[in-house]
């Protein structure tokens, strides 16, 4: 009995752990779902992390971004290539604002009485201009002649080459270092000579022959180019001034528009000041255009011709050369002449409202490399981009080739060269004897000291009067004026 007993309860044992062991029971499930769970850790560890597309996606809009940044920035150069034009802070701005001001207002007393001061300071300006640059020119046409003085052309160009063919001098001998001088030197040294022999009229020939008066020449042939250009990029800048005020005066609207205009009301309390309104640049009938043109533009023109034919007379003119790099620098004085009065006498609202006057677009949105780019997409925008500015060589035309020059610069030294070839052809004439060296036309006395002002603005139409007989020309070979 003993013996059944045990073996029933073993039997029970083996089934209640076989039931134990059953897939359905929450333990296994559990340890399952653990099993799962390391071994997709595992898995994931080997993989990595889980994948995420959205930093790559963010990283190529930014990329798109900045080519859009790019190409806009790029082609809005090109659209901008003619520029703004800000209506200069001088006389002539002055001249040109407040009347269309006064128009604009009903031609009220107080914007009507600026209108009138602004012309009263142009015609001040201009007669000033005019009456210094017609001085200067009677220095160098009037007043060097009856001091005995020829013109300088290339007299002493390259001393350092000398002796030699195209060294002679105005005084017929050969220029050498020693013998350089200016001409006031020059004038000096002939008074003692002069004054030796009227003391000792018995040794003139030993006078001659020991006192050397010298020779007159240029001390640096290349510095006084140097300083010609320097005076032609001051007056380069001028030169845009004008050529702007021109495109102003052609683009703006034939029609009478206000060039005040109201800002959006605000809480603060308005008293009257300019910055309460906008002052534009506006349409202008074109009575106003004619009037500008002839009153403003004209006048300023030929001014800015006369000045800058002056002033390369002058330095070309000039031996010494420290006196070339001052000259240079003080005959730009003149050019700045409109602005002193402007700051100097025009009253101070006048020139806030001149100052006040917003730029004027001189391009439109049509005119960039790639039309108007206001309509493209931005696909189409990178496409044209791509193709007019990245093309490679193929994408370059004959206008990019010319552009590669700075058109600033290219108009300084054609200035140049053109007022400086103006003077040869005036003043000087080659020299077959002396290796084609250009000299001093002969020099013949003005008849009187009167010098008006059409000799100095059209000496074409308006000549100088002078004697018959020439009081110097160049000697001939063999020949010394001075010994």
């Amino acid at each position: 009995m003993i013996a059944s007993a045990i073996r029933r309860w073993i039997g029970d044992e083996r089934t209640s752990v076989t039931e134990g062991q059953d897939t359905d029971s929450p333990v296994q499930e559990n340890f399952q779902e653990n099993s799962a769970r390391e071994v997709g850790g595992q898995r994931a560890a080997a993989d990595g992390p889980p994948r995420s597309y959205e930093p790559l996606e963010q990283e190529l809009d930014e990329e798109r971004e900045l080519r859009l940044a790019i190409a806009r920035t790029t082609i809005g150069v090109t659209m901008r290539a003619e520029g703004t034009c800000k209506v200069e802070e001088s006389v002539y701005g002055a001249a040109i604002v407040m009347p269309q001001l006064a128009r604009t207002a009903g031609w009220d007393k107080t914007m009507t009485i600026f209108a009138i001061q602004s012309w009263t300071f142009l015609l001040l300006n201009v007669l000033l201009q005019a009456y210094l640059l017609r001085m200067l020119a009677k220095e160098e046409d009037v007043m060097d002649a009856f001091g005995g003085q020829m013109y300088l052309c290339d007299f002493g160009a390259h001393a350092e080459a000398c002796p030699g063919p195209g060294c002679r001098g105005p005084g017929g001998t050969d220029i050498t270092g020693p013998r350089l001088y200016r001409w006031d030197a020059i004038v000096n040294r002939m008074f003692v000579k002069d004054s030796l022999k009227a003391l000792l009229p018995d040794r003139i020939a030993e006078i001659n022959e020991l006192v050397d008066v010298g020779e007159y020449g240029i001390e640096s042939y290349w510095c006084r180019c140097a300083c010609c250009f320097i005076f032609m990029v001051s007056c380069q800048d001028e030169f845009a001034i004008i050529f702007k005020m021109l495109q102003l005066l052609w683009k703006i609207p034939n029609v009478a528009e206000p060039w005040i205009q109201a800002k959006p009301r605000t809480d603060e309390r308005l008293v009257g000041l300019i910055d309460e309104v906008r002052v534009v640049i506006a349409g202008m009938p074109i009575f106003w255009k004619v009037f500008n043109l002839f009153i403003v533009v004209v006048p300023k023109f030929m001014l800015w011709k006369l000045t800058a034919e002056t002033g390369v007379t002058i330095l070309m003119e000039t031996a010494g050369i420290d006196d070339i790099i001052t000259n240079s620098v003080g005959l730009t004085f003149i050019l700045g002449l409109d602005e002193l009065i402007g700051s100097a006498l025009m009253q101070e609202e006048t020139l806030n409202f001149v100052a006040a006057c917003e730029e004027f677009d001189l391009y439109e949105d049509t005119t960039s490399c790639v039309g108007d780019m206001t309509v493209m997409s931005d696909n189409e925008l990178l496409e044209k981009y791509t193709e007019v500015q990245r093309g490679g060589p193929r994408s370059w035309n004959i206008w990019d080739l010319l552009t590669l020059a700075p058109t600033k610069l290219i108009i300084s030294l054609a200035g140049t060269g053109f007022f400086v070839m103006e003077y040869y052809a005036r003043s000087c004439v080659q020299n077959k004897d002396d290796a084609n060296r250009w000299v001093s036309r002969s020099m013949y006395l003005p008849s009187s000291l009167t010098f008006g002002w059409g000799n100095a603005f059209l000496p074409d139409f308006f000549p100088i009067e002078r004697e018959g007989s020439p009081y110097w020309k160049m000697p001939e070979t063999g020949q010394s004026l001075w010994r």
